[in-house]
């Protein structure tokens, strides 16, 4: 936690988003119980698969092998979200990588790679969420942090339709570290997935700049 976020913690402590208690986001108490998990299955199709991997269907089209999910965006999760892109709780990112933990396997020699948020959200919040929880999550995996991507333009999904979100994540991203990439396992991180095309043109840049495997996990998708 920064020493800002100590201070602010100080003069208004945070509440648990379930019970309301004072100190922490969730307490040792609602932690247990705040995020049900999904079952393992395809993110795309919904197809019961092991490990969250992309069923063999969806891998035609997807450059993604297994993408993790921690929980349905609502409840105490969607608050969450809220509190920490929206209002500025940056103590939100540790508790949200710790959910992120909960659902992953042990991955060897993998680096962590956020997926980046469109710059004008980055200057309206004051900080990219997405490279914030990709930072918390490398520390407590042990693994390294690389900041691979840049976004190239302001592409922002405002549709609802699978189709029209690919076309305009089309080219939204480049590889800013491609010799970092080369070669490697890469994890993205986001926080909530919906038709998945954001993540896939982020994991089609690293794979054309020549990254091994890429996967992702998300703390949350709409159902």
């Amino acid at each position: 936690m920064a020493i800002v976020d100590k201070l602010l913690s100080l003069v208004a402590p945070h509440e648990c988003l379930l019970c309301n208690k004072e100190g922490s986001l969730l307490c040792g108490r609602c932690l247990p119980e705040a995020f049900p998990p999904l079952p393992s299955r395809c993110y795309k199709c919904g197809k019961v698969t092991e490990n969250s991997e992309v069923c063999k269907s969806c891998r035609r089209t997807s450059p993604l092998r297994h993408v993790w999910v921690r929980t349905e965006y609502a409840g105490v999760m969607k608050d969450l979200v809220t509190a920490y892109k929206f209002s500025h709780v940056r103590a939100g990112a540790r508790v949200a990588a710790e959910a992120l933990v909960d659902v992953l396997p042990y991955l060897s020699g993998t680096i962590i790679v956020p997926v980046p948020t469109a710059t004008t959200r980055v200057r309206q919040r004051g900080f990219d969420h997405a490279d914030l929880l990709a930072k918390e999550l490398a520390s407590q995996l042990n693994r390294v942090y690389v900041h691979a991507l840049s976004r190239q333009g302001q592409s922002r999904q405002v549709g609802t339709k699978r189709a029209q979100r690919l076309k305009q994540m089309a080219g939204a991203f480049r590889a800013s570290r491609p010799a970092e990439i080369y070669g490697a396992h890469v994890l993205l991180i986001d926080d909530v997935v919906t038709t998945g095309a954001t993540l896939e043109a982020a994991a089609r840049t690293l794979k054309k700049a020549g990254a091994k495997s890429v996967n992702a996990v998300v703390l949350a998708q709409k159902l």
